[in-house]
């Protein structure tokens, strides 16, 4: 059939049939040397058809070239597109936590409060709780993954919390308050309600009631809640990692990598990483160095922090022609509440 049949057939334009012509895309099966005519066969219209289908998957005409006439590099492709539809995702539910009612939400300032506060015990505030008032996702608004909460013995901190006798403290490099408490005895058990401040208290008071259900009295240790991995396996040599590694991001996925340079420029607690043959290796943490057997090692693939009990997983990824480490960090928002790591990134050096 003539090209202008075959259009109407795959519900498309000429101008695109030849576009996909001139790209060898989807060639006629005929071209009239005389009159330059091109004919189409029916069968044909599955083609097009997958054509379409990867356009809407995103790919250009480029990469699905590359798809369609050489499949040993499709995987390839189609690695690269997924990782950016990952990306999206993320940044879309970023955007999602930042609007509220179809607006974009003001930047609030920091509250930092003086919680320097003598310590009064409260015997019926030690122990586990579990975290009953949820987001509008479900999931719980403080706490740990699971939705509970530690009162450690003495106002002990745990994570980001610390208490005294009628406050909840919150504490971390960026932020500084705490929140009145009381107790509250039911049918089913006792109950704390915490007035909790909202990211805008400095400037409405708002405060939110949170209810915290007592699961136990135990009095916990952080070694006690702190998850811990397999930190005894045996070495396996990798040459590709000896070296020295210098710190040069943060990412909260490997994908989210190469970073912008808000990001990029963030000041890093984790400074360098060497790694020595036979399983040896030192890290710099801020201005500490830590090093030593009995502190850390290594085996192909993760670095074994003795010191907090964590096996670390490590990557190269080679991009744009020089290699990165890309390295899981574990520190309490693992350990204690049981959030994903995120990755440090490394370059030689």
């Amino acid at each position: 059939m003539k090209i202008g049949e075959f259009a109407r057939l795959c519900k498309t334009r000429v101008s695109v049939l030849r576009h996909y012509d001139k790209m060898g895309l989807l060639r006629p099966v005929y071209v009239d040397r005389f009159t330059e005519y091109r004919y189409y066969d029916r069968s044909q219209a599955a083609a097009f058809d997958r054509i379409s289908e990867l356009k809407s998957a995103g790919l250009s005409l480029s990469e699905i070239k590359i798809v369609l006439c050489t499949p040993e590099n499709a995987a390839e492709i189609f690695a690269r597109r997924e990782a950016e539809l990952k990306r999206m995702l993320r940044c879309l539910a970023d955007l999602k936590r930042k609007t509220t009612g179809g607006m974009i939400m003001k930047t609030f300032k920091p509250l930092w409060e003086d919680t320097d506060i003598k310590f009064e015990n409260d015997e019926n505030a030690v122990g586990k709780w579990q975290v009953i008032t949820k987001r509008q996702d479900g999931r719980p608004i403080i706490g740990d993954i699971n939705g509970y909460l530690y009162f450690l013995p003495e106002g002990k901190p745990w994570w980001c919390f610390s208490w005294t006798k009628g406050k909840l403290i919150f504490s971390n490099a960026e932020t500084r308050f705490s929140n009145d408490y009381r107790m509250e005895e039911r049918q089913d058990g006792l109950y704390m309600i915490v007035n909790y401040k909202e990211q805008d208290y400095p400037e409405s008071g708002n405060t939110i009631k949170i209810e915290l259900k007592k699961c136990d009295s135990k009095p916990y240790t952080l070694a006690e809640i702190a998850v811990k991995d397999d930190i005894n396996k045996p070495f396996a040599d990798d040459p590709a990692i000896i070296g020295r590694w210098k710190a040069c991001g943060l990412c909260r996925e490997k994908d989210d990598f190469p970073l912008n340079a808000e990001e990029q420029d963030c000041a890093l607690f984790f400074k360098s990483i060497t790694f020595e043959p036979g399983g040896h290796c030192s890290s710099v943490y801020g201005e500490k160095t830590v090093s030593g057997d009995e502190k850390q090692t290594w085996t192909k693939g993760c670095v074994l922090c003795k010191w907090n009990s964590t096996s670390c997983a490590y990557e190269i990824r080679r991009l744009a022609k020089k290699e990165y480490l890309f390295i899981e960090w574990k520190s309490g928002d693992y350990t204690l509440a049981g959030l994903k790591p995120v990755y440090y990134v490394m370059e030689r050096g």
